[in-house]
């Protein structure tokens, strides 16, 4: 009896060693720092929304703001961008100007185009009563019949997908109602459009993300022209 504890006592340590190699090998892999994959290469529907930041939050907040870029069949495609944290007129302001950007090469890759002509201005003139005045000014023409509607649902429904804007009218620089087109080709308005007047024009299956929120208040500084870059 005394002989087998002894040999159960000495086997203690040898069972110890086998055990803490084997802990190590089963042990969650240590590799390298977590990336970030910017909005624009992940399609809607994967990007999980962030709350809208409230007034009491620092200037520098960014939130995810909507953009609407070509695909190679002519229908619009909603892009998730991040935009600064801004009251009304600043907010859209920042979206046009990320849609007279134009896609990137990470975009152009992807198929997305824009059809807004190269050196076109696009002006958010003013905003009253959840309408958004626009002047629109190509720099020769204006782009082709099938292009053009398209180029005006970019920006309508750019500027609609921020809450307080429900309609865009265009302006020629004088001031005077513009004639634009809209679905069907042939057809054009004065009048201001709504997004559901260019519902036709996105792709198939197309699901819209939730429009964004601005700041209370608005900025008194007049609205700058963003030149497409095409």
């Amino acid at each position: 009896m005394r002989r087998s504890r002894a040999r159960a006592r000495s086997a203690l340590p040898v069972a110890a060693l086998v055990v803490l190699p084997l802990l190590g090998a089963c042990s969650l892999p240590t590799g390298g720092a977590a990336t970030s994959v910017p909005s624009d290469e992940v399609p809607y529907g994967l990007v999980t929304s962030s709350a809208t930041p409230s007034a009491t939050d620092t200037a520098s907040a960014t939130a995810r703001g909507t953009v609407y870029l070509v695909d190679g069949h002519q229908h619009l495609v909603p892009l998730v961008v991040e935009v600064e944290v801004a009251p009304l007129r600043p907010l859209v302001q920042q979206l046009l100007l990320r849609l007279a950007l134009g896609p990137n090469e990470r975009q152009r890759t992807r198929g997305l185009a824009t059809d807004l002509a190269p050196g076109s201005t696009v002006a958010l003139r003013s905003v009253d009563g959840g309408t958004a005045t626009i002047e629109l000014r190509a720099p020769v023409q204006d782009p082709s019949p099938v292009r053009f509607p398209v180029a005006i649902g970019q920006i309508v429904l750019t500027a609609t997908s921020v809450v307080g804007i429900d309609r865009v009218r265009f302006v020629q620089a004088d001031g005077a109602p513009a004639n634009v087109p809209v679905p069907p080709v042939g057809e054009v308005t004065t009048g201001a459009l709504t997004a559901d007047q260019l519902i036709t024009l996105l792709a198939a299956g197309t699901t819209t993300p939730p429009r964004l929120t601005p700041l209370p208040g608005d900025d008194p500084v007049p609205s700058p022209t963003t030149t497409a870059t095409g």
